[in-house]
């Protein structure tokens, strides 16, 4: 009796991690309007409770289909709807700050079709996860993750809300610049492009090479910048993807 208990508790702590990756993405979209930044940081968080659940998985050898859907539920949640939230609150901001008296009523097509492409991510995030589902994972896997794009749109909130620099502002803050991150992270979500995972299975060389050229400099990074080093992170991901990809990396 005891030792069924204890089964069933180890086969459930994966999908309690799901499910506050869950709850961390339902709190983003919650806020994204009020605090942006708050809400990327939520975001932040629901990509280390995805980590965490994949990680107790297989350290418990708790692995189920039913896991597997539960965790693609909560993704297009976390990283595909709190993102796009994110994002739509981002173009609108910056649309009023380019035009003061910016409005939702009798906005020019132009302007609307540009607002539209904040949903972008959810769409295509939809479609990703749906192709992953019925693929069969593995080390690698077709097309930017979905958590890798929502964290990416994460952190450029966070640091188009906290930073104190000029540049950043006038440059990124813009409607069109945010509209092609979105569409840009839409493609790369179902590009043919094999991405390697960054999930271990064990933690020797043999097998980890691409893992640990990927990890070491993005922990150099993120200890040095801290949040904001998260976007040159992902394109480092990407890049290493596409260069892994098409120069295979012996392992």
């Amino acid at each position: 009796m005891a030792q069924s208990l204890l089964t069933q508790v180890k086969k459930a702590i994966p999908s309690l991690l799901t499910m506050l990756n869950l709850l961390s993405g339902c709190l983003a979209i919650l806020i994204s309007f009020q605090d942006p930044a708050l809400a990327g940081l939520l975001i932040l968080l629901a990509g280390v409770f995805d980590f965490l659940d994949g990680f107790a998985a297989r350290l418990l050898n708790a692995w189920s289909e039913f896991g597997r859907e539960l965790d693609s539920l909560a993704d297009i949640i976390s990283f595909g709807a709190a993102p796009s939230f994110i994002l739509f609150h981002l173009i609108n901001t910056s649309l009023v700050m380019e035009q003061p008296l910016f409005s939702l009523d009798g906005m020019p097509p132009a302007q609307l079709l540009i607002l539209g492409t904040s949903f972008l991510p959810v769409m295509f995030a939809a479609i990703r996860l749906a192709r992953f589902n019925i693929g069969n994972g593995g080390d690698a896997f077709s097309g930017l993750p979905s958590p890798a794009a929502g964290i990416f749109i994460a952190s450029a909130a966070y640091i188009l809300f906290t930073s104190d620099s000029i540049w950043v502002r006038e440059t990124l803050f813009t409607p069109v610049v945010l509209a092609s991150a979105g569409i840009i992270l839409s493609v790369l979500m179902v590009t043919p492009v094999r991405m390697f995972s960054i999930k271990f299975s064990h933690f020797g060389l043999s097998g980890n090479k691409v893992r640990y050229i990927f990890l070491l400099p993005s922990l150099i990074l993120f200890l040095w910048w801290g949040v904001p080093a998260i976007t040159i992170i992902i394109g480092w991901y990407v890049l290493l993807s596409v260069i892994t990809s098409l120069i295979p990396i012996r392992e």
